[in-house]
C-alpha cells in the first residue's frame, strides 16, 4: 500500500503504432521504472451487432500472439493466446470468474450456476459483448476489459521492477487474431480490434529504483515460459467413404521437436479439428469453438520421455483418467457439466435430444424446456478435454503416444470432432529458463 501511495502513480501509455493486424506498445522513455503488472486496457472488438465475445477467454480472443522485446531481442512470448487463456481460465473459482473475471474480461464460459430449469448457465448480466461503431464510440469501457500481462509473460511474475536503464527499450508487440471463430460466437460479424491503451505503474521515487536495481542484479531469476508446439494428426485411414462403416483404430507415436533439449516441468495437449468449418452451425460458433480442446472416441495417451514412457501402461486411457490427470498437474478444473466426455444421456450429438440429464450445460432451444423439439445437446459437451502431465525432465526425445477409434460419419449428424477427422495437437508446456541483469543495459536469458 505504501508504495503505490508514496512512489507510484499510473501512467496511460497510447500505441505507437495500430492497425488491424498489430499494435506496438513503446516504454523507453528515459530513466523510468515500471512496476510488473502491466496491464492492457480497452481491450475488445466492434462488431456489426452487439454479439458475445468468444467463450473461456473473452476480450483477450483478439490477440493471436503477444511479445515482450527489449529492441529486437525478445524477453519473453505466448503464441495462441486465446487457446492458452480459454484454458487458464477454467481454474478459477466459480464466484470469482462470475462476479469478477466476467465483467471484467468477458467469456461465459465460466461462472456456471443452476438455473430454474435444471440447466447449468451464466447469467446474462455476466456476460460481455462487442459493440457496434456507435456504441463504442459513445460507452467503449463498456464492450472492452483488460489483460494482465502476468497472465502471459510469465517472466514478469518474478520482476520486481521494468527499468529502462536495463530495458532501453521496452516494447510490448500485440499480433491480432483474425479467425472470426475464435474471436466471437458468430463468424458473420466482421469484428476488429478496438485500439488499446497500456496501463503501467511507475516508480516515482528514485532511491526505491537503486535499490530494486540492487536486489534484482544479486542472482539469476528463474522462471517457467510458456512455449508451444503444434503437430497435425491426419484423419483416420478408411472413415473417409461409407462404403465401411466399421470402427477403425488409430495408434501412432507423434515425434514433438519443438521443446529438443529444454526442461519441462508441466505440458497441456489441445485437441481440434483441421478443418475449422466443423467448428460452426451456420455461423453459430459451437461452445468454445477453435479454442476448444475435443474428446475423441476410445482414447488413449502417453508420453515417451527420452525414450521411456512417463506413464505406466498404456497412460491415460479413460476420460475420467485424462480428467485426474489434468486435475493432478494443474489443478483443479472448474468446468460446465460433461465437458470432458464426448457425450452424455441416450441421444446422438446432432439429433433430436430427448433424454437430457439434469444439470446439463445449456442447449439452444432448452433441452428441458416445455414443447421444445429440436433441441441438441449442449455444443459445450466434449470440449474440454485435455490431456495434462508432470515431467519434471529435460526432453532429449519426446514422443506423444496417441490411440483413438472411429468410423464413417454422416457429415450432416456427427458432433463437432467427429470420431475420425484430422486433428491439430497443440502442446504447452511451462519450459525452465532464468534471466541474468548485470546492469548498464545489458541481460541474458538462458534456458536452464
Amino acid at each position: 500500500m505504501s508504495l503505490y501511495s508514496t512512489a507510484a502513480q499510473t501512467a496511460i501509455i497510447d500505441p505507437v503504432f495500430m492497425s488491424s493486424r498489430r499494435c506496438t506498445f513503446s516504454l523507453s522513455m528515459t530513466d523510468q521504472a515500471f512496476l510488473p503488472n502491466l496491464r492492457i486496457g480497452n481491450l475488445g472488438l466492434k462488431a456489426d451487432t452487439h454479439v458475445e465475445y468468444a467463450l473461456g477467454c473473452g476480450v483477450a480472443s483478439c490477440i493471436r500472439r503477444i511479445t515482450l522485446l527489449d529492441g529486437e531481442e525478445e524477453l519473453d512470448s505466448l503464441r495462441e493466446v486465446n487457446s492458452w487463456l480459454t484454458f487458464k481460465s477454467l481454474f478459477r473459482p466459480n464466484a470469482e470468474a462470475a462476479y469478477v473475471k466476467i465483467p471484467l474480461e468477458g467469456g461465459a464460459g465460466r461462472g456456471f450456476t443452476s438455473s430454474t430449469t435444471m440447466e447449468t448457465v451464466v447469467p446474462a448480466p455476466f456476460r460481455k459483448y462487442t459493440g457496434t461503431a456507435a456504441a463504442v464510440a459513445l460507452n467503449s469501457h463498456i464492450h472492452s476489459g483488460t489483460l494482465d500481462l502476468r497472465d502471459v509473460f510469465p517472466i514478469l511474475g518474478v520482476m520486481t521492477h521494468l527499468s529502462t536503464q536495463t530495458f532501453k527499450n521496452l516494447r510490448v508487440v500485440i499480433e491480432w487474431e483474425t479467425d472470426q471463430q475464435r474471436m466471437v460466437v458468430a463468424s458473420d460479424q466482421s469484428a476488429v480490434p478496438l485500439t488499446p491503451i497500456m496501463l503501467a505503474d511507475e516508480i516515482t521515487d528514485q532511491a526505491l529504483i537503486a535499490t530494486l536495481d540492487k536486489q534484482i542484479m544479486a542472482q539469476p531469476l528463474a522462471y517457467d515460459a510458456i512455449e508451444v508446439d503444434q503437430i497435425g494428426l491426419k484423419a483416420i485411414d478408411g472413415t473417409a467413404a461409407d462404403t465401411d462403416k466399421s470402427l477403425k483404430t488409430q495408434s501412432i507415436g507423434l515425434q514433438s521437436a519443438g521443446f529438443h533439449g529444454k526442461y519441462i516441468k508441466r505440458m497441456m495437449i489441445k485437441k481440434s479439428v483441421q478443418d475449422k468449418a466443423k467448428n460452426l452451425s451456420g455461423t453459430d460458433v459451437l461452445g468454445f469453438g477453435a479454442n476448444a480442446s475435443l474428446a475423441m472416441n476410445k482414447e488413449k495417451v502417453n508420453l515417451r520421455v527420452n525414450g521411456r514412457s512417463l506413464l505406466g501402461g498404456q497412460g491415460y486411457t479413460s476420460e475420467a483418467q485424462m480428467a485426474m490427470g489434468v486435475a493432478d498437474s494443474w489443478g483443479e478444473i472448474n468446468a460446465p457439466a460433461f465437458a470432458n466426455v464426448q457425450c452424455v444421456g441416450l441421444d446422438g450429438p446432432r439429433v433430436q435430444a430427448k433424454n437430457g440429464p439434469a444439470g446439463l450445460a445449456p442447449t439452444k432451444p432448452s433441452i428441458l424446456a416445455v414443447g421444445a423439439t429440436d433441441a441438441k445437446h449442449s455444443a459445450t459437451t466434449g470440449q474440454l478435454a485435455y490431456c495434462g502431465f508432470r515431467l519434471d525432465s529435460r526432453a532429449d526425445n519426446l514422443i506423444i503416444e496417441y490411440e483413438r477409434s472411429g468410423r464413417y460419419e454422416d457429415p450432416s449428424k456427427n458432433n463437432q470432432g467427429g470420431t475420425s477427422g484430422a486433428l491439430d495437437l497443440t502442446c504447452f508446456a511451462e519450459v525452465a529458463k532464468s534471466i541474468q541483469i548485470m546492469g548498464g543495459g545489458e541481460w541474458r536469458i538462458q534456458y536452464m
